[in-house]
């Protein structure tokens, strides 16, 4: 069976090696994905690129046999309808959005399985490269490119009055908590608290914190974004 284009004609077999071809690019960015445990990984990235592949051949061949047919029809449905994939990636925890670079990577990597799909193998795969080869790069912590550093703790203070915790602010440099709740206990009460922080701490930090205050009976790092 064949497909007719403008200078000849291509058989199947050549469609269906896009198609591969395209798989195989898409492991390799998904690939990148999975090492940094990402949201989206070696499964997902095969998939979208493969699926973007199989529906620019459709596009592009399928309705060749009917006059004045837009063949730009169906490939222009894969740009918009990756992005309802794209936003089920991203998540937003802990004042802090995550899934945004995955998002985008299963966008770009439909463009790149629609590339290949179109026949277009060198760009479709210099893309690639580009694509893995930035970021790699990006994961460098170049000093230029590091953004700001959160770290999320969580603490447990005594509280008698309202110096405690205007002390605590000021030790942690802490504009609002994330989480806050107070339990009465003697004397007064205890808070438990989640806040963020634009400081790093190593446990030896946390621990000289706690023996030079008191007042807080315990701290430690739960995450750092």
């Amino acid at each position: 069976m064949t497909y007719q284009i403008i200078d000849g004609s291509i058989e199947a077999l050549w469609l269906i090696l896009r198609i591969f071809l395209a798989g195989i690019c898409g492991f390799v960015i998904g690939y990148e994905r999975k090492t940094r445990s990402k949201e989206a990984g070696v499964r997902t990235h095969t998939i979208v690129a493969m699926g973007s592949a199989l529906m620019m051949v459709v596009s592009k061949y399928a309705f060749a046999d009917i006059a004045d047919f837009d063949g730009a029809r169906v490939a222009a449905q894969i740009v918009s309808g990756i992005g309802f994939l794209g936003a089920g990636i991203i998540i937003y925890r802990r004042d802090v959005l995550h899934g945004v670079t995955t998002a985008a990577g299963v966008w770009a990597t439909a463009g790149i399985g629609m590339a290949l799909g179109a026949g277009m193998y060198i760009i479709g795969i210099c893309s690639t490269l580009l694509l893995v080869g930035f970021q790699l790069l990006l994961h460098v912590p170049f000093r230029i490119l590091k953004g700001r550093v959160y770290s999320i703790l969580k603490a447990q203070i005594d509280i008698k009055d309202n110096d405690e915790i205007q002390k605590f602010k000021e030790i942690f440099e802490i504009k609002r908590f994330i989480n806050y709740k107070e339990v009465a206990s003697d004397g007064g009460f205890t808070a438990n608290i989640e806040f963020s922080t634009l400081k790093s701490y190593c446990s030896e930090e946390l621990h000289s914190i706690m023996s030079e205050n008191s007042f807080i009976r315990s701290l430690e790092k739960f995450e750092e974004v």
